[in-house]
């Protein structure tokens, strides 16, 4: 095979050399084009929106959306609203301590604040 493939090599640089300069010819490669032309008439897409198919992709789509937006953005709003009212808290816990010397308990602290469910989570080191 390398015999073959010297053998082409040798026979395409003596074809190719046959003028004067350094570089190679090369002979362009010839391709029919074709002269007939469509036109395609842009359009956007057709939906056929009484398709029950179709109603249930766009009911999928916006349900998607406001739940894909809607549901952390309302996550966000009660976390900044839950760490106003913690804030709140020890203020009025601060005060209370100045006045009496005495710390809220924990169920004067639950009447006015009921812990959420990240609260009672303990984060013990199990390895």
């Amino acid at each position: 095979m390398a015999a073959t493939l010297g053998g082409r090599s040798k026979a395409f640089s003596a074809a190719n050399t046959s003028c004067s300069c350094s570089a190679p010819r090369v002979a362009p490669v010839r391709t029919t084009i074709s002269t007939r032309r469509t036109s395609h008439k842009v359009r956007a897409i057709e939906l056929d929106f009484s398709d029950l198919d179709t109603q249930l992709s766009v009911a999928g789509l916006v349900i998607g959306v406001v739940l894909g937006v809607g549901a952390p953005a309302w996550y966000i709003n009660r976390t900044e609203r839950d760490e106003e009212r913690l804030e709140e808290l020890r203020a009025m816990n601060r005060a209370t301590y100045k006045e009496t010397g005495e710390y809220m308990t924990d169920d004067e602290i639950a009447q006015i604040r009921k812990p959420k469910w990240t609260d009672r989570r303990e984060f013990v080191d199990d390895d």
